[in-house]
Formats: C-alpha cells, structure tokens, sequence
C-alpha cells in the first residue's frame, strides 16, 4: 500500500506538452531484407525484441497491437523480379507462428509491401501474372514488351481464416483501369489527357525485360476516409483509389463514395504520365515510402514520400524526405495537372549526397512533429529530424533495410485476448518499454468501462476509465488475480505480469465481460508518469 499511494497522486498531475526537441519517445522496428530475423530498437540504440523467421524478408514488416509482428517473406520462387515475396507471416513476441499465408502461385504473386487494416485483414500489393499477349489485347506496343510474362499491379484484401489460410474479401486490378491511344482496334483505345483516372498502358514507354510495368513499392489506407494509397516508382507517380467499392464496382468507373468505381481519383508526382506536364514538372524520381500522416499527428491527412531521386535529370546523386499537402476534393481542372504545385515540406541534407540511397528506404511523420527517415542503401540508417531540421537520434542497423517503423505506445503485450469463466486461466503481459526505462516503476491496471475518454496524466493520455476494477487492480496489485502487475523494470526496460481468473468460481453470466488493460511507468525519484501504453483487450468467455 505505502508503494501504491503515491502513484494513484501521480495520476492526477498537472498536464505538460511533448517537445519536439528530443526522440520521440517509442521502439523502432527493423526487418533487413537478408535476414530471417526482425528486431525491435529503444532510443538507445538497444536491441529488446527479435522475432526470428524461416524464411529472408520480403521488405517490409510491421507490428500488431499484441506484439505480434507481421512480416512479408521472400518464396524463393515465381517471378524474378526485385522485391518478390510471397509470403505473409504473423509471428507472436515468443516466436509462435499465428499465420504463415502465400499468396503465391500461377495467377498472381505478393510484393514487397502490405498494409495491416484495423479489422484485421491485409491489403497486399501483387502481381498479376498474365501472359504478354494480354499486355497486347490491351493496347500496349508489343515493341515494349521482351518477356513471355506481364505483371501489371493490383491490390487484395485478405482476412486469415486458419492458419495457412486466407480469404479475399475485397480486390482491385490495375488492368481494369488502363487507356492508350496506340491500337485503334482495342476496345480502350482513347484520349489520355483526356482520361486522367485511366493509366496509360504505354507509359513509360521503356522496354519492359521481365514484364513489370508498374513495381509498385508502397501501399497504405486511411481509415478515416477509406482511402488506398499507392506508389509506383516506374510512373513516378502515387495514386489514391477509393476503398468503399464492392469488387465489381472496384472493376469499373462507378460506385463508391466518390461514384468513380476502381478509377484513379488523384495521382501526383509526375504529370508526363496523362500528358498534363513536362519533364520539367516531374517532382519524384523512383520514390518509395509512400503513407498517409495518421490523425493526431502534424500534417494529418497529407502524404509523406522518400523522393529517391535516382535518374533525376541533374544527376545528382541525394534523396529527400517530402511533403504533399492532399486536396481532398481532387478536382481538376481539364489540360492541367493535379494540385498542389510544389511539396509542402522537404527535408535535405545541407550536404545534399550525404543522403542517398537509390532503392527502398521510408519516411514517417511521428506525433510530436519529428519525422523519422531510413536510407536503405546507407546500411539502413535511421534518423529522426524535428521540423527544424535538427538530427536528435540516429541508429545504423549497418544491414539492406526496406523501412524502419515507429512503434509509438504499443509496449504492452498480452498472449492471449481472452480466458475462460468455467475453465479459467492465465493471461500474460510483457510490459515492452526499452532500455531507457531501466529501474523505474511499471504499473499494469485494468478498466471495465471502456478506454475513451480516459484521463491525462502528466500530459499524458492514460487510456482507462475509472471504475471499482480499475481500483482493484491498483489497491491489490501483486495479489492474485493480479501478478506482478507493480515493480521494477530490467535493464531493458521489460517485465513480465499476469491475470489469472480460477475457474468456476463466477458465475456464467459473468461470461461477455470486456476490460482492458494498459501499464504506467512512473519515475521512481519523482513518482511521476513518465511513459504510457495502448490498451490490451481482455474478454471473459463461458
């Protein structure tokens, strides 16, 4: 108790704001691409998570409320092409395989990135494998093709229904929404410029050697508008489609919230690609990491990209970090290409080439306005910049690395989201903190009132509401059902606590309750919140 009640005072301190000025707090995520191996990186530079694979990565990877990890994997057969993976893996923080899925065969192939939805479901990039007599049909010059093999892009959301399988519950194919004005005979024979929403099947006009057209890269969804965005470094463009279409509508040009079906609802990056500009318009070269800013973060809503700039007409060999500002409205005006005119915001090096990577690397907006960068071809060097432009961390994991992902306050895991009235059990949670954390004091509490609007404590928003369950798992921590719910965190910031709930000794209707859990870390020389986490789901079964 006398260990209690100074952290319950802590609770309602005096809010303060985050700085800029110095890492955002957090762990980082690596997945090299030669490795079988993904790990987790404090602001120290410290290694506290590895999950370890079977097979090298297919690029990218990225992790689950739970801690659990979801990687794309290289299948070391299909087409060969740079960024072939093949493989979706879901890999719990204790190395048990939740998932292990390809999408993998004859018709189509997964590559290079994915993106987790919040349902649960994945978006995956792949290639359509077609024959070059379809790239034909379609009105491509057949000068352009020198493979037996076409792989135009498209997009499949799958939902896990075991664990090897999936099923697709939602798709999108590229070569549904193509144009040209090569064949006359073709049945999408028609004016580009005109057709902004259709791409050009012919452009870039460049000999296709393997068959890929596009090589899209990057792929992410806004679920506040229910948005896809897509990257294609070939076109040096992004695209953004519209997800609120059934299947069938996705194939046409109608439906959807914004009535135009699959169609392109805006792209930006390079107008040449529907005859709206010239070279001298282009802004992206070969550029990767395309993502929406996430809500509650500066810039929410806008698009972030690592503008490789490989094969820039000046030659000269840097990359930048940039900032588009999204019209939502995606209007155009006929014969002009889409807005804005210019990046919003750009990062550069004052020694421009000291960075640059040609391939892969990414980008990404954090919550406290700093920006976090990765160049892929500099042993993957990660680093993260405030507005300002000032370097306050860097980390080289000195391996090819596609990305490096933010973790944010996902430090609470648990390996199990339920437990049984009648049977009972136990319930584990890895408080995952990093190594700036060593010695202080955690604290993992538990709400049955749901997570919004919770409270502020110490500027910080601890997701939980106040209800009698929430005070008894702070009055009785460490006694049971609670388990080592309140100590001291190891040199690397970890701990290990529990829930169990006896069997048989609620009664049934106690069966359908829902609490969440989440975890405080206090200073033990000032006994203030210092660090807060997301919330973990717990739902008592019969």
């Amino acid at each position: 108790m006398s260990r209690t009640l100074p952290l319950i005072a802590a609770l309602v301190a005096i809010p303060t704001a985050l700085v800029a000025q110095s890492p955002m707090p957090g762990l980082r995520l690596f997945s090299p691409l030669q490795s079988t191996d993904a790990f987790l990186v404090d602001t120290n530079g410290q290694i506290v998570q590895t999950w370890s694979g079977a097979r090298p990565a297919g690029a990218t990877a990225y992790l689950e409320a739970n801690g659990t990890l979801i990687r794309a994997e290289n299948i070391p057969t299909g087409p060969n092409v740079a960024g072939r993976g093949g493989g979706i893996k879901r890999i719990a923080p204790d190395n048990t395989v939740l998932w292990d899925y390809e999408y993998a065969d004859e018709n189509g192939w997964a590559h290079i990135d994915f993106e987790p939805m919040p349902n649960g479901n994945v978006l995956l990039l792949v290639w359509d494998r077609m024959p070059a007599a379809a790239a034909i049909q379609a009105g491509r010059d057949p000068a352009l093709l020198a493979s037996i093999e076409w792989l135009p892009d498209a997009v499949v959301e799958v939902r896990q229904t075991g664990l090897t399988t999936g099923e697709v519950v939602w798709e999108w194919h590229m070569m549904d929404h193509v144009i040209q004005d090569f064949d006359p005979s073709k049945d999408n024979y028609g004016d580009v410029a005109a057709n902004p929403g259709k791409l050009d099947i012919n452009f870039p006009a460049t000999v296709s050697n393997d068959g890929e057209w596009n090589h899209c890269n990057a792929i992410d969804y806004d679920p506040t508008t229910n948005l896809i965005v897509i990257s294609s470094p070939f076109q040096n463009e992004f695209w953004i489609i519209d997800h609120s279409t059934t299947t069938e509508q996705a194939a046409g040009s109608t439906g959807g919230f914004y009535g135009q079906g699959g169609d392109i609802l805006y792209r930006w990056g390079n107008p040449q690609a529907y005859r709206a500009g010239g070279p001298e318009d282009q802004k992206l070269f070969f550029h990767h990491s395309t993502k929406f800013i996430p809500p509650g973060r500066p810039g929410a809503g806008n698009i972030l990209v690592f503008n490789n700039r490989a094969g820039t007409p000046e030659g000269l060999n840097y990359s930048t970090a940039v900032e588009i500002d999204l019209p939502y409205t995606f209007f155009l005006i006929p014969g002009q290409s889409y807005a804005p005119a210019d990046f919003t915001w750009e990062y550069r090096e004052a020694n421009p080439t000291d960075l640059y990577s040609a391939i892969m690397s990414s980008v990404e907006r954090m919550p406290n306005g700093n920006t976090l960068i990765s160049s892929a071809q500099q042993g993957g060097h990660a680093f993260e910049v405030t507005p300002s432009g000032q370097k306050v961390w860097e980390y080289t994991p000195g391996a090819l690395n596609f990305q490096c992902v933010w973790i944010g306050d996902n430090i609470l895991w648990s390996d199990a989201d339920e437990v049984s009235v009648s049977a009972g059990g136990t319930v584990g949670f890895d408080v995952v903190a990093g190594s700036e954390f060593a010695g202080q004091t955690y604290f993992v509490i538990g709400s049955m009132s749901g997570t919004y609007p919770g409270m502020f404590v110490n500027g910080l928003r601890f997701p939980l509401n106040f209800d009698g369950y929430f005070r008894a798992s702070m009055f009785a921590a460490n006694q049971l059902p609670f388990g080592n719910t309140l100590g001291t965190l190891d040199a690397n910031g970890r701990a290990h606590a529990t829930f169990t709930l006896p069997g048989g000794i609620l009664p049934p209707e106690a069966a359908g309750l829902e609490f969440h859990h989440a975890t405080a870390i206090f200073s033990t020389t000032t006994s203030r919140v210092i660090r807060v986490s997301d919330t973990e789901p717990l739902r008592w079964t019969n």
